[in-house]
């Protein structure tokens, strides 16, 4: 399979599940070896800049506020202001194809998954630079950042989670996840849940329990007694203490506080919940599913019609209301919601993407940074900028066929809360 259709779509044996490597191939494109530490000896590999770095340098002289864009034989470094790259990190990449990115909690470093060899790349924010390479199992796609110490990257050829620590960029633990030692597999964290912690996996008939902190599976909630079902996406209410697992074609909500099931809902996708944690915003196919967060009930706020395959959901507040901006899949467009009024109220030009004939889902990367909105179009080696508070355009910037998947230095709200984690 080639590295553009790597990226687009996974198909999933045995669950019932095809999903996107991209966000959720979590996402994005949402997380992946032998469990060795990192194979180099800690030097920094040579840093290839493009332009003058005093210019491109941020105020602070690091690379707050800016984007990193990640595509096959560069890694682009975009000031969204401007709409323009003013940097670059091409040394050593040739036809990579990648998976999730996460930032630390300082913004000192990102992680990003590089899908052969099967590892971890980890980039210093002020260098501007490839500062390692850690070496994990393989078909890894998401990656998460459950605490300020470590990055839980997940290898779906095993269904295991390798543990990396942020100091010294080795891996630490690997931790069983799935089942059956297989499957592509996501992690559910928020701080509320203190040390312990829920997977997904596509192979499996409900949510592993996983201690945080003793590095293991410590129980598993079973769904249903079908081996052909598993989980995929996930979220969390914090007010309700309520845990929501996509299974097939339904949504299974579990109360934490005893791991029992206390309500199925009958539709299932990716779930954003907004910053404030009152909202869910759930893909059900060409609609978008707002439910009340707050509510034991999961009570449905509306739906809104977006079609065109919406994904990956994004807000922003601004005037008084909160709007969601989601790349649509089978357009060229992003589709702006008012989530109160629960409608579309514009839509922006952000670009095509590549749909390989076999994809029965795509995914899309979008991403909010300060005040934009930013989605890579790999078809037309571009990432779109989009200005949230105005609902438009600022730039459609080149960086290189191929480029699919972008990480904002500073609070991206990229975790399924729609806080850094």
């Amino acid at each position: 399979m080639d590295s553009i259709t790597r990226r687009r779509l996974v198909q999933l044996t045995g669950s019932g599940f095809v999903v996107a490597v991209a966000g959720c191939a979590d996402d994005g494109g949402e997380d992946e070896g032998n469990g060795d530490d990192a194979d180099d000896d800690g030097d920094d590999p040579d840093h290839d800049h493009n332009g003058d770095d005093e210019e491109s340098e941020t105020e602070n002289g690091d690379s707050e506020g800016l984007i990193y864009a990640f595509a096959p034989n560069t890694i682009a470094i975009i000031d969204p202001e401007d709409g323009e790259v003013v940097d670059e990190i091409t040394d050593d990449l040739d036809d990579e194809g990648w998976g999730d990115p996460r930032i630390t909690t300082d913004y000192g470093e990102i992680y990003v998954i590089r899908e052969s060899p099967s590892q971890v790349l980890v980039i210093d924010t002020e260098a501007r630079e490839i500062v390692d390479e850690v070496d994990i199992g393989p078909d890894a796609t998401h990656m998460y950042h459950p605490n300020d110490d470590e990055m839980w990257a997940h290898s779906d050829d095993e269904g295991t989670f390798y543990v990396i620590d942020t100091d010294s960029h080795e891996v630490t633990e690997i931790v069983e996840s799935g089942l059956e030692e297989e499957g592509h597999g996501k992690l559910l964290y928020h701080e509320n849940m203190g040390s312990v912690g829920y997977a997904t996996n596509v192979n499996d008939p409900g949510a592993p329990v996983i201690d945080l902190e003793n590095y293991e599976r410590s129980d598993f909630i079973e769904f249903a007694d079908d081996d052909e079902q598993g989980t995929h996406y996930k979220a969390y209410a914090p007010e309700t203490g309520l845990a929501y697992f996509e299974f097939s074609d339904e949504t299974v909500v579990v109360d934490i506080d005893d791991d029992e099931i206390v309500d199925t809902l009958d539709f299932a996708g990716g779930m954003y919940l907004t910053p404030d944690e009152e909202v869910l915003g759930v893909l059900d196919g060409d609609d978008v599913r707002f439910l009340d967060a707050t509510s034991e009930d999961s009570e449905e706020l509306g739906v809104v019609e977006v079609g065109d395959d919406p994904d990956a959901l994004r807000y922003h507040e601004a005037d008084d209301a909160v709007y969601a901006f989601t790349a649509n899949t089978q357009t060229d467009e992003a589709s702006i919601i008012d989530v109160e009024a629960a409608e579309v109220v514009e839509t922006v030009d952000i670009g095509d993407i590549e749909r390989p004939e076999d994809a029965d889902h795509l995914h899309r990367t979008g991403v909010a940074g300060g005040d934009y909105f930013v989605s890579p179009a790999d078809a037309d080696g571009i990432v779109a900028i989009v200005d949230m508070d105005a609902q438009e355009l600022v730039e459609h910037v080149e960086v290189e066929e191929g480029v699919d998947t972008v990480q904002y230095v500073g609070d991206s709200g990229v975790g399924y809360t729609g806080k850094l984690r």
